[in-house]
């Protein structure tokens, strides 16, 4: 990739030349009697195309084309459909390239007043530098950043800019002044939530792949799907007996009925480490199972990756002493993580803020949910990141029901901080990091506060 910082001229429009290609992935059948039909991202019957037609459909699978030779109206409606991909070129030299996304919007004059859209951002990617946003209708690759502040221009000196220009309004890079924020439906979205969601959900056509990849493979080892224990000390859990496991709860429809959101605990009838031990147990232990590369818990998980750990922050619990601990769900125990430092007591802290709206009580337990983030990212990539908050959600669940069929005070929280975890384990938060906390204790024997 280019870096000249000198901008291109206009003086060098003759020496600029559009080039287009099938993008990538596309493939096609011709039927027994002639007609030709394209398919992904979506598909189009072409219908019957000539000998030469078909010379250039070989071609454009193969190397770029010039776009004004053999431009046709087959090149017109490979065009139109979104299955070119356009290169501009310097001198041979690439520019950039745009992938449109179908259907191709037809071309319009570029307001001179339009800016870069608020929810597009510029990139470093392995190709060169990427342009992309949630709301736009192409990918754009720029091989050459000489050329993008002729682009931003409102009248762009050279033809390489204006082609530029006018396929990033196109594809929706570019947007009015206020046209992104002074409606409800636009106002509502921060950039990062709306790339988070965009990104988290298949776009036809943006050529992103969903689902189980396993892009790894061949690079990097599998992620365990048991956590190495800590040899340090730890503190052996009450394990309940599991046939009678729940034969005293509520029915379920009673328990989802009174299921809610408790901020305050007894500290005169803490939670005691049997109770601590019973509840951990009915969440997040590890079953037996006799698949060695996978784990099953009482909870759903994404691909049966189950990349989530708990962390019980204890501040108040009969029978335990205060600190940071692991839960292992494959010993049904409890690790000592770190002792009762300052970082630990931020993460109570910062859980009391988050239950009251101030500061106030802290909670007896918070059981900080972490992940480890290599169990879902070695085998999904575009989609990875919302899978472990769906597993957060699930698991989250699962605590409340458990913590309501005991008696007990339960509360997720809608905020952590995920820098005094880190301070707190001494974890890299690339490998291992908090996604979620649930405050626990004993209820108030009078008082309910409820959500």
């Amino acid at each position: 990739m280019t870096h000249d910082a000198s901008p291109i001229g206009a003086d060098v429009s003759d020496r600029t030349e559009e080039r287009v290609r099938l993008r990538h992935g596309v493939t096609g059948t011709v039927t027994d009697d002639g007609y030709v039909l394209v398919r992904w991202p979506h598909a189009q019957d072409l219908g019957v195309i000539t000998p030469r037609q078909r010379a250039l459909l070989l071609r454009l699978a193969d190397e770029d084309v010039p776009a004004g030779q053999d431009d046709d109206e087959l090149l017109a409606t490979l065009r139109a459909g979104g299955w070119l991909r356009v290169t501009v070129e310097l001198d041979g030299r690439p520019l950039y390239t745009l992938t449109p996304m179908p259907p191709v919007q037809a071309e319009q004059p570029v307001p001179p007043e339009a800016v870069l859209s608020r929810f597009a951002v510029i990139r470093r990617s392995r190709e060169g530098m990427e342009a992309e946003s949630p709301r736009a209708r192409c990918t754009s690759l720029l091989h050459d950043m000489s050329c993008l502040p002729d682009a931003f221009d409102p009248e762009p000196r050279s033809r390489a800019g204006r082609l530029l220009r006018a396929g990033l309004w196109r594809a929706g890079l570019l947007a009015l002044p206020g046209t992104e924020g002074d409606t409800l439906p636009l106002s509502q979205w921060s950039a990062h939530e709306l790339w988070f969601h965009g990104r988290s959900r298949r776009t036809t056509g943006l050529g992103r792949t969903h689902g189980r990849t396993d892009w790894a493979a061949g690079h990097f080892p599998v992620p365990p799907p048991v956590r190495e224990s800590s040899p340090g000390p730890g503190v052996a859990l009450h394990r309940p007996d599991t046939t009678a496991l729940g034969a005293g709860d509520p029915p379920l429809a009673a328990v989802i009925g009174r299921r809610r959101s408790i901020r305050q605990h007894d500290d005169q009838r803490p939670l005691t480490a049997a109770e601590l031990g019973e509840f951990l147990f009915r969440c997040g232990r590890n079953q037996p199972t006799t698949d060695e590369e996978h784990v099953r818990r009482p909870y759903p998980s994404g691909g049966m990756a189950y990349p989530l750990e708990i962390y019980p922050v204890i501040r108040l619990v009969a029978g335990v002493e205060p600190g940071l601990y692991r839960y292992d769900p494959q010993a049904h125990r409890l690790e000592q993580a770190g002792a009762m430092t300052n970082a630990v007591r931020r993460l109570l802290r910062d859980a009391s803020v988050s239950l009251h709206g101030r500061v106030a009580a802290d909670p007896q337990v918070v059981l900080v949910v972490a992940a480890r983030f290599g169990r879902v990212m070695w085998t999904y990539r575009e989609m990875s990141y919302s899978l472990i908050l769906k597993d957060v959600g699930v698991l989250f669940q699962t605590m409340y029901l458990v913590a309501t069929a005991m008696g007990l005070a339960p509360c997720a929280l809608g905020v952590g901080d995920a820098g005094a975890f880190e301070a707190a384990t001494g974890l890299d938060p690339m490998v291992e990091g908090s996604v979620g906390e649930f405050a626990l204790g004993s209820r108030l024997p009078e008082r309910r506060a409820v959500s």
